[in-house]
């Protein structure tokens, strides 16, 4: 995707200590989750970490809590999803559908990332 100087993947979930048990309680009890959570910090995080490093543009990650309003405005709704940052505001390069659809893989994360970051 021309001109997208940043990736900013934005989690479906609060930051912090608070937001961290909402967070858990809701997967427990109500079967809630953040498939960017599962991607990032579930079973492969490890192999994540591999990936992020092969990725072509810097990745950053923040909760909702952490969102500018720019960021708050663009996504409300959206969430988890990636967006790039380009020089006149946001695009949105993975849907939260699309990450879904990758059910925890950080394979298929990857190959969607750089397969949106190609062909645009």
């Amino acid at each position: 995707m021309a001109g997208i100087t940043k990736l900013i993947g934005i989690y479906d979930a609060d930051g912090g200590i608070i937001g961290e048990i909402k967070y858990f309680a809701g997967k427990i009890f109500s079967n809630n989750h953040c498939s960017l959570c599962d991607i990032t910090h579930g079973k492969s995080k490890d192999k994540w970490a591999t990936c992020e490093k092969r990725l072509p543009i810097t990745i950053d990650f923040i909760h909702l809590n952490e969102r500018n309003e720019a960021i708050k405005n663009y996504t409300e709704g959206a969430t988890p999803c990636v967006i790039g940052k380009t020089a006149t505001g946001y695009i949105t390069v993975v849907t939260k559908n699309e990450m879904e659809e990758c059910n925890s893989d950080v394979e298929k994360f990857e190959e969607l990332i750089n397969s949106k970051l190609m062909n645009q």
